[in-house]
C-alpha cells in the first residue's frame, strides 16, 4: 500500500499520478472526497477545462455524502473532481467494476483504464 505520509499534504500533481496509476495499473484506491472516506477504482482520468481534472470511477466502499453506499454490495459510478480528493492510496486489492452507460464525465481523456487491460499483475490482478 502507498501510504502518504502522515501530516504531509499530497501536491494535486501527486494525486493526478497517484490516479492515474490505479487506473492505468488496475488497482483500487483509498481517499478523502470533501473529508469522506472512499473506496475507489479509477477508470477515466482527463479534464474538461484546462485545471478542472476529473475522474470517472467506481465507488465500492466508504460513504457517500448521504451516508452508506446501496445496500446488497453493488457500487455506483461517479463523476468527482480530482481538487476534492486528499489522502490518496494505491491499494493491493482485487480491481471492481460493472457495465455502465457511455461516461459524459471527462471530455478529453488523457487515461483509460480500457487502454491497459492487462493491469500490473504484480499488483492485484
Amino acid at each position: 500500500m502507498s501510504v502518504p505520509s502522515a501530516g504531509r499534504m499530497q501536491s494535486s500533481e501527486e494525486i493526478h499520478r497517484l490516479v492515474c496509476a490505479a487506473a492505468t495499473q488496475h488497482r483500487p484506491i483509498a481517499a478523502l472526497y470533501d473529508g469522506t472516506r472512499r473506496l475507489l477504482c479509477p477508470h477515466v482520468v482527463g479534464y474538461n477545462q484546462p485545471d478542472e481534472f476529473r475522474v470517472f470511477c467506481y465507488q465500492y466502499g466508504g460513504e457517500i455524502k448521504s451516508g452508506t453506499l446501496p445496500a446488497g454490495g453493488e457500487g455506483i459510478w461517479r463523476c468527482l473532481s480530482l481538487k476534492k480528493l486528499s489522502r490518496v492510496e494505491l491499494l493491493d486489492s482485487p480491481w471492481r467494476t460493472k457495465p455502465h452507460a457511455p461516461q459524459r464525465c471527462v471530455e478529453h481523456i488523457e487515461v483509460d483504464a480500457d487502454d491497459y487491460p492487462g493491469g500490473d499483475p504484480q499488483n492485484g490482478q
